[in-house]
């Protein structure tokens, strides 16, 4: 950690699959850009990123519904948001919660996973606004869709 300090680092980038980049940037005082194409029901995104996504109109990720939904897909989409919270924030966050908290004497403060991806400056979304469903977005949430395709170009030197 002394070496990261020594670092003088501007900004973590990370992808929030990977535990412990959140933490990292909260010890190092430093901000945090995430970079994912979706989470399951987008759980992070709603839950930990505070995305608005109400399951009467916008369709979970993964859940195979469109923005044109009867009454019994509304019903099964708010279904699928539920049962997929409950598997990732009742299973999954439990197993993460657990890594913070041995490492509360780092921090000197309980937190969870979820609260510190929640301090997530930007959350870069790897995908065309156009092929997602019309739904709320926050302004720290940017569509960066295909930068992860086309092929680098080399950075201007600096003088």
């Amino acid at each position: 950690m002394k070496k990261l300090k020594q670092g003088n680092y501007d900004v973590l980038f990370a992808d929030p699959i990977y535990p412990g980049s959140d933490l990292t940037a909260d010890m190092l005082g430093i901000p945090l850009v995430f970079s994912l194409r979706f989470s399951l029901a987008h759980n992070w995104e709603r839950m930990c990123g505070q995305l608005p996504a109400p399951p009467s109109f916008v369709p979970a990720a993964m859940s195979k519904l469109t923005d044109k939904m009867d009454f019994l897909e509304r019903l099964w989409n708010v279904l699928f948001y539920a049962l997929i919270f409950l598997f990732y924030f009742k299973i999954c966050d439990f197993m993460h919660s657990n890594l913070f908290n041995n490492m509360l004497f780092v921090t000197g403060t309980p937190t969870s996973a979820c609260e510190l991806m929640g301090k997530a400056d930007t959350w870069l979304m790897r995908t065309y606004w156009d092929f997602d469903f019309p739904r709320p977005l926050l302004p720290n949430f940017k569509f960066v869709g295909g930068i992860h395709c086309k092929p680098a170009k080399p950075l201007p030197e600096v003088e």
